[in-house]
């Protein structure tokens, strides 16, 4: 009777397991989502003030801790501007993930036994990588340049939608209130097309659809870039 009990099936164990295993192996590929547009719209114009101020911190903290190298205070500031500058890296990196829904791979922590009974700029020294230095100082760099493109590609595909589609109203606005038509030199009047006013209208706005459907691919182009800038990957597996 206690036979009939406790025995159990060879590869009980394994079939419960099966639905587990193929669980975790869908999920990778749910991860490949596309943000929503206002959040990159709103992302890629507050990105040009923010990467000034990091570029602003970067040379300056840099150029300070050259300055006072000879009177030892250049030192540490050298090794906690480093230490600023992987922050801002990650900082980066993280905010890319959270609008692309890109899970944050998961850190190894590994204690170095050199490090604890060291002093606080021995520490810094064992911290500091050259190399994680110079590949954030060109993510800075290169991300100055790009937000001033990103950010102006955005406002100029963003405006001509908008201005497209909310023609006929701004048109009535200004007919009303000033006289004034700004449908007087249009492209149907260059080009003597006698199209009516509702015509004209229609047209105005069927053509800012067209733009915001371009300015929407635009926008989630200009992300996907910005993503690989920062060395931002669907699937990661460790910290780069």
């Amino acid at each position: 009777m206690n036979d009939k009990l406790y025995t159990m099936p060879i590869g009980a164990l394994d079939s419960m397991q099966i639905p587990v295993e193929s669980k975790s192996q869908a999920k990778p590929g749910k991860r490949r989502t596309s943000p929503k547009t206002y959040r990159s719209i709103l992302y890629f114009i507050i990105s040009l003030p923010i990467t000034i101020v990091y570029f602003v911190f970067m040379v300056t903290g840099l150029a300070l801790s050259i300055a006072l190298t000879p009177i030892f205070i250049g030192i540490p500031l050298f090794f906690a501007v480093a230490k600023g500058l992987d922050y801002i890296v990650r900082f980066e990196q993280d905010l890319v993930r959270s609008l692309l829904d890109i899970p944050r791979p998961i850190e190894e922590r590994r204690t170095d036994m050199k490090q604890e009974g060291a002093g606080f700029l021995q520490r810094m020294k064992l911290g500091f990588d050259g190399a994680k230095f110079a590949r954030n100082i060109m993510l800075i760099m290169g991300r100055f340049v790009s937000s001033i493109i990103f950010f102006s590609l955005t406002i100029t595909v963003v405006a001509a939608a908008l201005g497209l589609i909310t023609l006929p109203v701004l048109h009535q606005i200004f007919l009303q209130t000033m006289d004034l038509n700004i449908l007087e030199n249009s492209v149907f009047a260059l080009f003597n097309i006698d199209w009516t006013l509702s015509q004209q209208y229609i047209s105005y706005v069927v053509a800012g659809l067209v733009v915001a459907v371009i300015a929407t691919w635009v926008i989630k182009s200009l992300m996907d870039v910005q993503r690989r800038m920062l060395f931002v990957s669907y699937e990661e597996e460790r910290q780069y």
